[in-house]
């Protein structure tokens, strides 16, 4: 009988195979090493180029996307006031409204304006956020040091560019200083610019932080945004009230009417935190020794300007003064809600994140009332907006007694409510005996 090679694995056909030992331990030749330090060159090169180029192209983009509307409207508004002046003062002027969206104090001729229209910062924000977040996409950076790269260029080309704007605008009837721009600029650009890469990152710290740290914030923020949005509201039934008076002032102006209508209603959010500090009691001020509250109204003259045209002129009537506990009810609701949210959390821990709720609420309306105000004038108009300490102190006790005390008597009825719903299942629920050791002691007898 003719025999066949053995081809199965560990027997004389495998043994038949040339075998040539590699050593993993020798040093690779000259060209292979070169071919393999190519590539990782080539990427550390392109990472500092893309990181470069990414950071200058979203940064422009953000600044294009903002300051050309700005640039339109006041070439618009030039050609209809008769195209008086050079166009140098025209490109300063919008350069004027683009520093003023940063909080940038400015000076047109003797007036010294440092209210930022909040509409135009929170744009401002929104776009340096795109535009850091951007650059983190463009060189793949999910970690710390990738947001601290991009978020730290973005800012870096973005306030020199505030810091030229602010050389240039410095023309005509227009004076800017300089470092107070920057002062003012640089605060918003870093956060808005760390925050925008570390979301794109995902290495922001609200994810990693205590889960009634969370809540506690989350409730606090959407309690400030209730408070703002009753603010906002007051605003629109002001105006609806005063429509007629609104409408004798844009009349004034005549056919440059559409312009200061614009410039309203980028001053809009600011009325309605203005309008939220009066909901909460402190009010606010519309020039030097003045006061709106709910019950004391102390005005002086005030320039025609529509804004200013739908400020309460007298107190609130006593069908009104509902408006006054608005604060103390809006966080009590939200302190049931943080509670029936929050079933698995202990009372000492619904407690912090009720006090964590109410300190949020109220930095974020004394934050929002210091951007909000500032001076239109150095006279009159030398103190516009609502005190931010007064904001912070008042708001806080009523949305700390609003939210802790909401919290802790819904947490009580929410105990008790689990009691009862347990007792009930205790008494419908049906004994079952357990099965028994053996056979013989389940049927009662022996076979």
């Amino acid at each position: 009988m003719e025999q066949r090679p053995d081809r199965r694995p560990g027997r004389a056909g495998s043994a038949q195979r040339a075998t040539v030992p590699i050593d993993v331990a020798a040093d690779p030749l000259p060209s292979q090493r070169a071919t393999e330090a190519i590539p990782v060159r080539g990427k550390a090169a392109r990472r500092p180029r893309a990181l470069l180029a990414s950071a200058l192209a979203t940064t422009l983009w953000s600044i294009v996307v903002v300051f050309t509307p700005i640039l339109v409207c006041v070439i618009l508004g030039w050609w209809q006031a008769g195209a008086e002046g050079s166009v140098a003062t025209v490109a300063a002027a919008a350069g004027v409204v683009w520093l003023s969206g940063h909080g940038a104090p400015v000076d047109i001729g003797t007036i010294h304006l440092s209210v930022a229209p909040l509409a135009l910062t929170a744009l401002i924000a929104w776009r340096l956020a795109k535009a850091a977040a951007g650059t983190t996409r463009a060189i793949g950076g999910r970690d710390a040091a990738a947001v601290r790269a991009a978020a730290g260029l973005v800012t870096i080309l973005y306030t020199g560019a505030v810091a030229g704007v602010a050389a240039l605008c410095s023309t005509g009837p227009f004076t800017v200083d300089l470092p107070a721009a920057l002062a003012h600029a640089a605060p918003l650009v870093i956060a808005a610019t760390a925050y925008g890469a570390a979301r794109e990152a995902g290495v922001l710290p609200w994810d990693t932080s205590s889960l009634w740290l969370r809540r506690g914030l989350r409730t606090g923020m959407t309690t400030a945004g209730a408070v703002l949005a009753c603010g906002a509201a007051a605003t629109g039934v002001a105006f609806a009230v005063r429509g007629p008076v609104v409408a004798d002032t844009l009349g004034v102006y005549g056919d440059e009417s559409w312009i200061v209508a614009l410039l309203s209603l980028l001053y809009l959010p600011n009325l309605a935190v203005w309008a939220a500090a009066y909901i909460t009691g402190p009010g606010f001020a519309v020039g030097t020794d003045t006061a709106v509250q709910a019950a004391l109204v102390e005005l002086g003259p005030l320039p025609a300007f529509p804004v200013f045209a739908a400020v309460p002129t007298a107190p609130l009537p006593d069908y009104a003064t509902i408006l006054i506990g608005l604060p103390v009810m809006l966080a009590a609701v939200f302190g049931v809600v943080l509670t029936y949210r929050s079933p698995d959390l202990r009372v000492p821990r619904v407690t912090t994140a009720a006090i964590v709720a109410a300190a949020t609420a109220a930095a974020v309306l004394g934050l929002l009332s210091y951007l909000s105000g500032g001076a239109a004038g150095v006279d009159l108009l030398a103190v516009l907006g609502p005190d931010p300490l007064a904001v912070v102190a008042l708001g806080g006790v009523q949305f700390l007694i609003g939210l802790v005390g909401a919290a802790l008597v819904a947490r009580l009825f929410a105990v008790h409510r689990r009691a009862a719903e347990a007792e009930l299942v205790r008494r419908d629920t049906v004994v079952i005996p357990e099965p028994s050791p053996n056979r013989d002691d389940a049927l009662g007898f022996s076979a």
